[in-house]
This record gives structure tokens, sequence and C-alpha cells, in this order.
């Protein structure tokens, strides 16, 4: 904050050689710790524990903040995805530890490369074209 120069930012326990204004930074939307859930949708234990449901129509549910993660991973698209995995100096071990998931658990895909079956990785996929990275 307050500066006259662009620091390049920490990332991932390591100085950056970018510039965060020259980054293509990946989306953060979607990212709640917190979820309204109408009546329709509550479980009878929600009910019996948010009673004011029957007033608000509803209740606010609160998640951890790996849950959150989890939630948001699983519905941004694999695009925005690769964005955090293209981040400068990435590491999949410290973002496991902050956020929980795990980078490299499923991320194989299976392709057919004259006729025989090969596996892998999602982000060599998209970056050679064999999947859309969106």
């Amino acid at each position: 904050m307050f500066n006259i120069i662009t620091p390049k930012p920490l990332m991932f326990n390591k100085q950056s050689d970018i510039a965060l204004s020259d980054m293509d930074l990946p989306s953060f939307d979607g990212f709640n710790v917190s979820y309204w859930i109408p009546e329709e949708n509550m479980t009878e234990q929600e009910k019996k524990e948010n009673p004011t449901y029957k007033t608000t129509g509803g209740f606010t549910k609160k998640v951890e903040y790996k849950e959150a993660w989890a939630i948001f991973w699983r519905q941004t698209t694999e695009g925005n995805k690769q964005k955090f995995l293209n981040l400068p100096n990435f590491d999949a071990a410290i973002f496991k530890e902050i956020t929980g998931i795990d980078v490299e658990e499923n991320d194989d895909v299976t392709i057919t490369v004259e006729g025989k079956e090969k596996v892998i990785s999602r982000k060599s996929a998209i970056s050679l074209g064999l999947l859309d990275g969106k």
C-alpha cells in the first residue's frame, strides 16, 4: 500500500518475478464461507437448529474455510483452476495446506494416441490443446 513503485508479491513463500498487475489472476467469484439456504432446501435437522427460518424463509449456513474451498473448486471452471496453477511459484503442497485442495489428486486424464490409451496430467492435456481449459 502507498507505494510509488510496483513491488513484486511474495507468492507461495517465494518472491515472484512479476508484478501483480501483470498476472492473469484467477477469479474468486463464488468463494463463500456462508450460503443462504431457503426453507424448501432445509433438512429437518436444520429447521430444528434454526427455528427463525419460519420468519425469514431460510437460514444462513456457515461452512469452514477448507469446505468453502472444496465447494468453490468443484464449481469453478477448468480455466479458472488453471489460472491458480499458473500463479508464479505455484506449490501444490502449500496450496493444499492452505485450501485443502489436492491439485495432484485425480488430475490425470486418459487420451487415445494411435489407438493406444495414454494417461497424462490434466494440465498437460490443456497445454497441448487436447482439453478445453475453460
